[in-house]
């Protein structure tokens, strides 16, 4: 057996379990302690390389990953959140005598939403998202340009428009984002206007996201990320297809149009790769219509640890 995969096969496990038992509530879990366990990642790396027997390997391996857990479900945030929650509400001008303590103003959601117009002279939409972790939908298409809905328990969302000729850029933030020790809760539904080309550049700390795009033309798609799990649709609209995922750790699943032609390029550490109908040509993986389909996807994958699964449909 290989080590290697031993060891990272620990890590997404883990991490797993980590996000199913925080969904759960059978503990508190907070996102941030996630993040402030990568280091734990370069310990077992450098452990898989040390000159030592396999069994020594994969019981150092599994003591540090349940070290880290251990110190991740115990550490507690709430100084930390506290803090940034006391300044996030006396920016606002808000009477903190209203809340009764920390855990109703977790329970106090905050919603968003906001249209922008669509007109015929905007020939290339770009929407760019830097909006922490949680789950986002994009399912529907609609006769703004934009439609955008989301609700959350961690921060105030906000936008900026930039037109410049017949390009459009959307970007979306989520000011004063903070996580914290219990349920954290972020939630985004998104339509957009199928006349355009999209580009989508999102930056994410840990999400769930699950695209329908079989209505759009995608350019590209740029997604940068902590932990992810990726569900994308991509229909015939484009001729050429970029999707760029770079993430910790993923678990991603593509679904493209059975008569496109279809490139993928891994690189990670450990990978788990489904793709039905490809040939492998070096670190490159194509279908066998490549060459000769009318429309190419090119897929790149960068993570740590990855299952990647494209359908063809």
């Amino acid at each position: 057996m290989n080590n290697k995969n031993v060891f990272w096969g620990i890590i997404l496990v883990v991490i797993g379990a980590l996000f199913v038992f925080d969904n759960l509530d059978w503990f508190d879990f907070s996102f941030r302690a996630l993040f402030d366990m990568w280091p734990a990642l370069l310990i077992i790396w450098g452990i898989s390389m040390l000159p030592i027997k396999g069994g020594v390997k994969t019981t150092l391996s599994v003591i540090t990953v349940l070290l880290a857990v251990l110190i991740g479900i115990t550490r507690d945030y709430s100084d930390h959140w506290s803090t940034k929650l006391n300044r996030h509400v006396q920016m606002r001008g808000v009477n903190w005598d209203n809340f009764e303590d920390e855990d109703s103003y977790s329970d106090n959601a905050y919603t968003y939403s906001f249209t922008e117009d669509y007109d015929k002279s905007i020939l290339t939409a770009v929407l760019n998202m830097d909006i922490a972790a949680g789950k986002f939908r994009i399912e529907d298409t609609t006769a703004f340009l934009i439609d955008f809905e989301a609700e959350n328990n961690i921060g105030q969302y906000e936008k900026e428009i930039m037109k410049n000729g017949s390009t459009t850029e959307i970007y979306i933030t989520l000011e004063d984002g903070r996580f914290r020790s219990g349920t954290n809760k972020n939630r985004a539904y998104i339509k957009l206007n199928p006349e355009p080309v999209w580009e989508m550049k999102m930056d994410v700390g840990a999400a769930d996201f699950v695209a329908d795009l079989r209505e759009f033309m995608i350019g590209k798609i740029d997604i940068d990320g902590g932990a992810s799990s990726i569900k994308l649709k991509i229909g015939e609209k484009q001729n050429e297809t970029n999707i760029d995922i770079e993430s910790g750790a993923s678990a991603v699943k593509i679904y493209i149009p059975e008569s496109a032609g279809c490139e993928v390029v891994s690189n990670t550490v450990l990978s788990d790769l489904d793709l039905d109908g490809f040939i492998k040509d070096g670190n490159n993986y194509r279908t066998a219509n490549f060459n000769t389909a009318k429309q190419k996807i090119y897929i790149q994958l960068d993570a740590a640890v990855s299952a990647l699964n494209v359908i063809r449909d």
